[in-house]
Parts: structure tokens; sequence; C-alpha cells
């Protein structure tokens, strides 16, 4: 396997990842600094054991990272870059055909 073509394999690793309304959700939650968990599950009104799977999915894929305080949680994006692919995303699907977007 060439170096782009691993590249591009993680890059879409990360894309079906983010791929959620869940765990765009989470990074909405993430992008003005750590929560824990509880404070995302609190944010989402989903079950921590759920939360959990999805901020672990995240986790795995590069996208967040976590660092444990006695027996907390905190999560952050440790991949800013996915703010604006999701932001790009974002603003194009609030345009609509007739604009010509």
């Amino acid at each position: 396997m060439t170096i782009q073509h691993e590249r591009l394999e993680k890059a879409a690793e990360m894309l079906r990842a983010v791929a959620h309304p869940v765990r765009l959700s989470i990074l909405q939650i993430l992008k003005n600094g750590e929560k824990n968990v509880t404070e995302i599950c609190q944010s989402l009104g989903s079950a921590q054991s759920y939360t959990s799977q999805q901020l672990n999915i995240l986790k795995s894929r590069g996208i967040l990272a976590s660092r444990k305080d006695g027996t907390q949680v905190f999560y952050r994006i440790a991949f800013p870059g996915v703010l604006k692919i999701i932001q790009c995303v974002c603003a194009q699907g609030a345009e609509t055909p007739e604009s010509g977007g």
C-alpha cells in the first residue's frame, strides 16, 4: 500500500467516524474546550454507556483525546481540522439548489 493510499484510508476512516448526528453533536459540544463525560451526556440528553461508545469511536480515529482526573474522564478535540471540515459541509448543506451553490 502506498503512503498516499494509507493517508486516504485514514481520511476515510475519520470521515466515517464523524458521519453520525450524535458524534457531530459531541464535536460541537467540545469545540469550545474539554468536557467530562457527565457534561457531554447532559448536553446530549443520552445515557452514559451510549455516549461513551460514541466518544470511543471518535477517540479511536484520532479525532478526540482524553485525560483522566480521579474518576472523571475529560475529552477534547485532538484534530481541530475536523471542525473546519464539518463547517464546510454544514455551510454547503445550508445552500439551496436555487441559490446556485
